[in-house]
């Protein structure tokens, strides 16, 4: 998402050196500045989760040619209902009919830093990362809310000939893993760290060629991670690492859920992640989608794209029902992608709505979350299969829970 909608989101990552933030500020201004300029805006939302090309041949191209990738002769794409702004009717207000879904969060530890949340654990444990300077993570937190009492779970290793500093953080199975990468003597390597959140000295788990990640989780007693050439698995205690077989071209859309074909950093598909597999029970899927003049981009379930031309943001089903428009002066707004594969941000005063307000795809309703908005979006997580979004900004800290929204 600067002009180029999808660049200044792998600006963002890329230079952010931490937790890729799920608010990118400034967006909106950027976006309304290229549709005055006319520009097209190829894209969904790169890296947050959209970042790598597809191969047209070889292994993967055969896969997508496959006939089990390939929806059946006789599938058609339904047609796109518009839906007017009366039909949507006074947003529901999401403190007020799910107060659980959304709270507010301290934004510094008791001893005055600020925190940058990534997980808020069972029994109200917030889980972040500190920075000794912009950008560049420094040690990561323990934060009982209750007790208001926090400590340090493990340093942050800062190789020299950094390029990104500590991001991605993600829990499981009583672990933090992150990853960074550095360049020394011309060559660019990538590193995945853990530490025990109980507390202990951080270790490398992994190392290798490279100088980015695109997603990074951990699936069960695996740590799961994605480059530009496919998806990669290695023991979370350590060991060699595997690639998925056939995952070139293809990039995590909501585990165990990749996607293809992706952006490739100069041209944007006709739809983004068309193609789904689901690596764990073999299940492929393609979108069947009215045609647009700009991108698609697809979850597991919905895709969005937009029509700048007549101000609308577009909704279809994966299967091609259920297709609709809505008005829209923020064209760039499905450039977000489908969060939680419901939910779409949503600017009901253009650039000027001052709260998160989101588009619920499964109801048809406009929420609002009462978060306030500095000009900054929600958009879709790089770890899509958690249901939790932080929210930082001049307001303070707030979390939206996507699971508590029935």
């Amino acid at each position: 998402m600067t002009d180029d909608l999808d660049r200044a989101l792998r600006a963002t990552l890329t230079t952010a050196a931490r937790q890729a933030p799920e608010v990118r500020t400034g967006l909106i201004k950027r976006v309304e500045k290229a549709r005055r300029r006319r520009r097209r805006v190829r894209t969904s939302a790169a890296v947050v989760a959209v970042a790598v090309a597809v191969g047209g041949t070889g292994a993967v191209g055969g896969l997508l040619r496959s006939d089990q990738d390939r929806p059946p002769v006789a599938a058609k794409a339904g047609g796109l209902k518009p839906v007017s702004r009366a039909q949507l009717g006074t947003p529901v207000k999401l403190r007020e009919r799910w107060p659980d879904a959304v709270r507010s969060l301290p934004s510094r530890l008791p001893n005055g830093r600020v925190l940058e949340p990534f997980a808020l654990l069972d029994g109200g444990t917030l889980v972040g990362a500190t920075t000794s300077s912009l950008q560049k993570p420094d040690k990561v937190w323990a934060y009982d809310l209750g007790a208001h009492k926090a400590r340090v779970i493990t340093d942050i290793v800062v190789p020299g000939g950094s390029k990104i500093f500590a991001s991605d953080f993600a829990i499981g199975q009583g672990q933090v893993v992150w990853w960074l990468s550095y360049r020394v003597n011309g060559r660019d390597t990538v590193e995945i760290w853990g530490a025990p959140l109980a507390g202990g000295a951080p270790h490398k788990i992994i190392g290798m060629r490279g100088d980015s990640i695109t997603t990074l989780l951990i699936d069960g007693d695996t740590i799961v991670w994605g480059m530009n050439d496919g998806i990669h698995k290695v023991p979370l205690a350590g060991g060699a690492s595997t690639v998925v077989p056939g995952s070139d071209g293809y990039e995590i859309v909501s585990w165990p859920w990749i996607g293809s074909p992706v952006y490739d950093g100069k041209k944007w598909p006709d739809v983004v992640y068309r193609s789904l597999w689901n690596v764990r029970t073999g299940e492929r899927r393609k979108a069947v989608l009215a045609p647009l003049k700009e991108p698609w981009s697809c979850a597991v379930t919905w895709c969005v794209g937009s029509n700048p031309w007549n101000r609308t943001i577009v909704m279809q089903r994966r299967s091609g029902k259920d297709g609709r428009t809505l008005p829209s002066d923020i064209p760039g707004s499905p450039m977000m992608g489908v969060i939680y594969d419901r939910f779409v941000p949503y600017f009901p005063d253009g650039a000027r709505t001052r709260t998160h307000v989101l588009y619920d795809l499964r109801s048809g309703k406009l929420i609002d979350t009462g978060i306030p908005r500095f000009n900054e979006v929600l958009g879709r997580g790089k770890d899509e299969p958690s249901p939790q979004r932080f929210i930082q900004n001049d307001a303070g800290t707030a979390l939206i829970d996507f699971s508590k929204i029935p």
